[in-house]
């Protein structure tokens, strides 16, 4: 089992039901205003955790050079679909 370091705090639920993530939590997942956050309900807890952004989620794929590949595919994919996109509606217009 890998080494997770697992931190307990208490917070407050505020007006409107709002919550503050606390500075030391933003500071160490590096929480910006306007980021997205996974809400997640297990049982009776709450989990949030940081929404990875498509350029971390690239920068993540191992091995490197995997998601080139793939992004080549889907290009290639969408080529396909769009030759078969006209194909039918020529076939529909006449």
């Amino acid at each position: 089992m890998s080494n997770v370091e697992v931190t307990f705090l208490k917070i407050r639920v505020g007006k409107r039901f709002t919550i503050t993530i606390p500075k030391e939590v933003r500071e160490k997942l590096n929480i910006k205003e306007g980021d997205e956050l996974e809400l997640t309900v297990i049982g009776n807890n709450i989990v949030l955790k940081k929404a990875m952004s498509l350029v971390e989620f690239i920068d993540n794929v191992k091995p490197k050079g995997s998601i080139k590949l793939f992004l080549e595919e889907r290009r290639r994919e969408v080529g396909i679909e769009e030759e078969r996109y006209e194909e039918l509606t020529e076939k529909h217009s006449h």
